[in-house]
Formats: C-alpha cells, sequence, structure tokens
C-alpha cells in the first residue's frame, strides 16, 4: 500500500456503504463543473466545491474496534463515544503524511472532532467527501497517533490538542505512539477518550515495491529465462523494443557497447522483442528470425528476450510506445525512471550511471 500525502477523511459511523462520487481526473474548469455537477446531482449544498473536496469518505459499520494495520494499531473506543458518533455529535477523522521519498510513513493520526447541529445535517454520508478547511473549523477533542522523531515537534498542530501521553514504541524503535487529549474541550469527552483502549501490532509496510515478479521465458535462440537471471548484476537494463521500429534497431548498437563496457560494474543489458509473440500470445516465428538477422547485422550479444505469456506480470502490458527502458535492480524490484524513445550511447551511459547510483545507496 503507497499511502496519499495529508489524506484526511472523515470516518463517521454509520450503516451506510461506501461509495466514490467521482473518479477519474480532469483539470481546471472542467473539473470543478463536474464536482459541481455531482453535487448538485444528490442535492447537496454546491457552495462546498469553494472550499475543495477532499479524498473519498470512509463510512464504516457501527462498531467499537479498529484495526488500523499500516498504524501498527489496534484500537477499541467506549461505547459511550460510539454512541456520540453514531448520533453525530463526534466524527472520527484520519491524517496522515509520508516522508519525502514516499517511502515510508512519517506520521498517521486518527482524531476526534465534535460537531454541531448544522453540521449533523449536512448530508454527510451522500456526499461522500469532506473538505479540509471544514474539518479544521471543528472542535478538537482527542486523538491517537503514530509519529516519527522529525513529525513529533508538530504533534500539537497535527492532532488540535496540548496534552500527549506516550504510549509506546514501535518494534523497531522508529516510531512513538501517543494518546493526546485537548484540555478545552467538554470534561465527559475528554474521560471518553482516554477511555479508548489499544494495542501496538506489527506495522505494515505503506509502500510495496513493485516487482517484475516470477516468470519463465527463451530468447530468440532458445536458452532458457527466470527471473534469476536479474541476481548476479546490481542493475539490469531492460530494452523493449520492436523488430519493425527503425530507432529501436537504431540503437542496438549502442546498447551493445554498453553492455560490453559496463558488465562489470554490475549492470546487465536485457532486449525485449516485443513483437515476437502475437495478440493471442502465440510466438511468431517469422518474427524471431527477423530479430536473429537483426541480433547478427547489428552485433548484440545481450539476450533478446521473447515475452512469456503474463508480460512480465503485466509490466509490458503498460508500454504504450517502443523503444521503452526500464530499470530492474537484483531482486527483480522495478528501480528508477522509464525511459522512452532511443538515445545515443553516451546518453544512455549517463542515465546507467544515475540509476546504478540509486540502487547502490
Amino acid at each position: 500500500m503507497k499511502i496519499k500525502k495529508k489524506k484526511l477523511r472523515a470516518l463517521l459511523l454509520s450503516s451506510l456503504c461506501c461509495f466514490a462520487l467521482l473518479t477519474g481526473c480532469s483539470s481546471g474548469k472542467e473539473s470543478a463543473s463536474a464536482q459541481k455537477a455531482a453535487l448538485e446531482s444528490i442535492k447537496v449544498d454546491p457552495a462546498a466545491v469553494e472550499q475543495g473536496l477532499d479524498e473519498p469518505l470512509r463510512i464504516e459499520s457501527p462498531g467499537q474496534n479498529f484495526d488500523i494495520s499500516y498504524m501498527g494499531l489496534n484500537i477499541s473506543l467506549p461505547k459511550s463515544l460510539v454512541d456520540r458518533m453514531e448520533k453525530k455529535e463526534v466524527a472520527m477523522f484520519e491524517l496522515e503524511d509520508e516522508t519525502e521519498d514516499e517511502t515510508m510513513l512519517s506520521y498517521a493520526v486518527m482524531k476526534w472532532k465534535t460537531l454541531e447541529k448544522e453540521q449533523r445535517e449536512l448530508e454527510l454520508e451522500s456526499l461522500g467527501m469532506v473538505s479540509n478547511n471544514w474539518a479544521e473549523g471543528l472542535e478538537a477533542i482527542g486523538a491517537i497517533g503514530v509519529y516519527q522523531s522529525d513529525a513529533e515537534k508538530d504533534i500539537d498542530k497535527l492532532t488540535n490538542c496540548t496534552e500527549h501521553k506516550e504510549i509506546g514504541k514501535s518494534e523497531d524503535g522508529s516510531y512513538t505512539y501517543y494518546l493526546s487529549v485537548n484540555p478545552d474541550a467538554e470534561p465527559a469527552l475528554q474521560d471518553e477518550i482516554n477511555a479508548v483502549t489499544y494495542q501496538i501490532t506489527t506495522m505494515e509496510p505503506i509502500y510495496e515495491q513493485p516487482s517484475v515478479g516470477e516468470f519463465s521465458t527463451e530468447d530468440i535462440l532458445g536458452e532458457a529465462y527466470t527471473q534469476e537471471m536479474f541476481a548476479d548484476y546490481d542493475l539490469t537494463m531492460v530494452n523493449v523494443f520492436a523488430t519493425w521500429c527503425s530507432p529501436c534497431v537504431n540503437e542496438i548498437p549502442d546498447l551493445e557497447k554498453l553492455y560490453k563496457e559496463m558488465a562489470d560494474q554490475g549492470v546487465n543489458v536485457v532486449g525485449i522483442v516485443l513483437d515476437a509473440i502475437d495478440g493471442t500470445g502465440s510466438t511468431d516465428p517469422e518474427t524471431i528470425e527477423i530479430a536473429k538477422v537483426l541480433a547478427e547485422r547489428t552485433g548484440a550479444t545481450y539476450p533478446f528476450l521473447i515475452p512469456d505469456k503474463g508480460y512480465l506480470n503485466g509490466r509490458l502490458s503498460e508500454i504504450t510506445a517502443v523503444p521503452e527502458t526500464f530499470f530492474v535492480d537484483k531482486k527483480g524490484n522495478l528501480v528508477g525512471e522509464t525511459y522512452t524513445g532511443s538515445r545515443s550511447f553516451e546518453e544512455w551511459k549517463s542515465i546507467v550511471k544515475t540509476e546504478l547510483e540509486e540502487v547502490e545507496q
């Protein structure tokens, strides 16, 4: 799971099912008009659009237990707090952010805020969304959260509370958990937050490294290859091309030169002949013969692979133009940038050095 930055969702306890109003992306006036049209269709005040809608609201069924695996936290709410949430006197919000490199959680907070009568009457379940501005105007009651050390200094701002009790550490010690309370909130509400029980569990990673996965295929000479082909090199440059593509063919000699020059530095080069199989997934013998001639005439000694039936677990299905080049580390993980179009030897050499430095860090 990869968490999106600064995501704020209101978690209102309700028996309603969750559905998303808006799918896909647009920009500018089209986006604003689409939002207004969606709002008007369900008879919700379009003025909410002017505040800027946030991500889809998750509507939870009534209950007291929440297993928040990415936070490494299981919480149980007192029945009195659940009752207030069902009556829409209190809303529970989720706020989270990543580190700058987007590979780790910086902080994640579950916080409770009070709702006034006019706010309870908003058709939030139908709208399916809330705005940051709307949520920020609510009075905080308390929060429970997990923070890296860099985020701890902002705990007052993140929770809208000023009293914080440390309740534990993550398994590796890099995160601290706090239960926070707003001392200005209604005393009974403060008591309900303090009555929240919790169990610290193992945090699930927020980012799953994309991988080519397991596969089995052959090159144009019939030699077998699997994902193990990546294990002997720190970085493998995978160049996807078609036999009918002139820019693809023209850069093969430069890729061969790169292959010979950088092998000792832990860099491998692999070609994939995208048109070696047809639309049904069957091997095209004529194309394979053409690829053999190309390898001979260009002097290529690095392997030209035939796409496997799973298209490298879907990675090749994403290609919309050739040549396309991507990089794989020794564990089979997709790393670095993807490059569309052909390049000269010097350009590729510079790119590969940069990508190699990244995987070696």
